[in-house]
């Protein structure tokens, strides 16, 4: 026992080869180019857009998505491999029934000579063993395990949060083609009438074929462009149906009806600093680091010796009617191995590992990089769409004016009938231009928070088991 305990405590106190672990520092900007206010992004950030529809499309979407689905699934693999690796460290126990026909040669034993006796041996028993981690191979195993969690984790909250944005994306993008159309079908009919009134005229003497070709040339014209809204529509509501989780066609009457763009706020963002711990794709390239750190201390661990402890103890007779206690067996035994020469396979290995973590070091250097540059990207956009969106306003007022000024001159005979129509076309140009813009702002703002990494705060979390692994209870202790 004295022995025993000796053992365990020079396992538990052996040293772990390979570096430790330590999160990179990245030099991050103090603030944002464009200056902006800094605040705090609200976890559900699609609330600001004040849609009671889009809301509700969320949650449906966290709570049926095949992706998200897919990624948790994920997560409860990487445990079960976590509790696999543990136990690769524990002592094992395995049943033992053997029957084994042995032939003895008493002159070759250098006994009397007698012949040759065939016995039979018949054992029952267990069968232990356990390779000693003096070197903190498993232990680092544990470590890269425990990283592929962190992995796995942080890469269902960026499904998650690319799940959000897509949502977000197809819904606005819905309802700005729904009122693309309605101010297409609002200009067709201007245009029908106006062919209606150029055809009077006509009959009247006061306007001529020509005019009448052209308002129906234009009628046409702008008739051409409805069969790509209808597209536009249909696509969005197959998409956001995919996303959550139903046949294409499935939301089709739940959007029959068209509404508005959803509202739109300032766009909001958090300090830089703050975004190394908001981004899940930032998180999750820091945790392969972290893993790939843990196969370098695997491999490292190879190149040392192995002690492994064998034991049986059971029952062992002639007989296989004569088990009795008085028949007990046991054996133990020990063993030490060491690479001596392998043509430099290990450290081979232990390079390549190297090497690949330097390129997990280097992936997230570009994940970082990456990240700002999106919010910079979003922040740009935004702010210029929503100077546009305000120029737009204002053309829009001056283009109706210059609309009602050319009817007017044309209906007293001081302009000709292309006034009309330029100035219609400029009216129909500058409404489809400043929905698409309102649109775009909502895009922006959607992109923005996505790059700022809210969202996934309100993750769905994994079931845990009501218990935790005995495996992992006993090593906690």
């Amino acid at each position: 026992m004295k022995r025993l305990i000796f053992i365990l405590s020079l396992a538990l106190s052996a040293c772990v080869v390979g570096r430790d672990y330590q999160t990179p520092e990245m030099p991050v900007p103090t603030k944002w180019s464009e200056n902006v206010a800094a605040k705090k992004i609200p976890d559900q950030w699609w609330r600001i857009f004040n849609d009671t529809t889009l809301n509700g499309l969320m949650n449906e979407a966290v709570a049926a998505n095949l992706n998200l689905k897919q990624a948790l699934s994920r997560v409860k693999e990487a445990r079960i491999l976590r509790s696999e690796t543990i136990a690769s460290g524990l002592p094992s126990l395995s049943g033992r029934n053997a029957a084994s026909r042995r032939l003895n040669n008493s002159s070759a034993g250098g006994g009397t000579p007698g012949g040759n006796q065939a016995i039979n041996i018949f054992q029952l028993g267990f069968d232990a063993a356990w390779e000693l981690d003096f070197f903190g191979g498993i232990q680092r195993a544990v470590e890269a395990a425990d990283a592929s969690i962190d992995t796995e984790v942080e890469n269902s909250r960026d499904v998650l949060l690319t799940l959000q944005g897509d949502v977000a994306r197809e819904y606005i993008n819905l309802r700005a083609n729904q009122q693309l159309a309605a101010t297409h079908q609002s200009l067709l009919a201007s245009q029908a009438e106006t062919v209606k009134l150029t055809q009077i005229r006509q009959n009247s003497g006061l306007a001529n074929a020509l005019e009448v070709a052209q308002a129906q040339a234009q009628f046409d014209n702008t008739a051409a462009n409805s069969p790509r809204y209808e597209t536009e529509i249909k696509h969005a509501i197959h998409a956001l149906s995919v996303l959550l989780g139903r046949e294409p066609n499935a939301l089709a009457k739940r959007f029959f009806d068209a509404k508005p763009i959803p509202n739109v706020t300032l766009a909001l963002t958090n300090l830089p600093s703050e975004l190394l711990q908001r981004r899940p794709d930032i998180r999750r390239a820091e945790r392969q680091m972290a893993a790939a750190n843990a196969q370098v201390g695997i491999a490292t661990a190879e190149l040392y010796p192995k002690v492994n402890l064998a034991a049986f103890i059971g029952l062992q007779n002639l007989q296989i009617t004569d088990f009795t206690p008085m028949g007990k067996s046991w054996s133990s035994a020990s063993t030490i191995t060491m690479p001596l020469f392998n043509w430099g396979k290990l450290h081979a290995n232990i390079q390549a590992k190297d090497a690949q973590y330097e390129q997990t070091f280097l992936a997230y250097q570009t994940t970082v990089l990456t990240a700002f540059q999106e919010v910079e990207n979003a922040l740009v956009a935004h702010r210029n769409e929503a100077r546009r969106v305000e120029a737009l306003t204002l053309a829009m007022s001056s283009n109706q004016t210059a609309l009602d000024l050319a009817v007017e001159r044309y209906n007293k005979g001081l302009t000709g009938f292309v006034d009309v129509l330029q100035a219609q076309q400029a009216v129909y140009q500058t409404q489809i231009g400043q929905v698409e813009s309102l649109a775009s702002v909502a895009q922006y703002n959607v992109a923005l928070h996505k790059a700022s990494g809210g969202g996934w705060q309100t993750e769905p979390r994994v079931a845990e088991p009501e218990k935790q692994n005995l495996i992992e209870s006993v090593l906690s202790k």
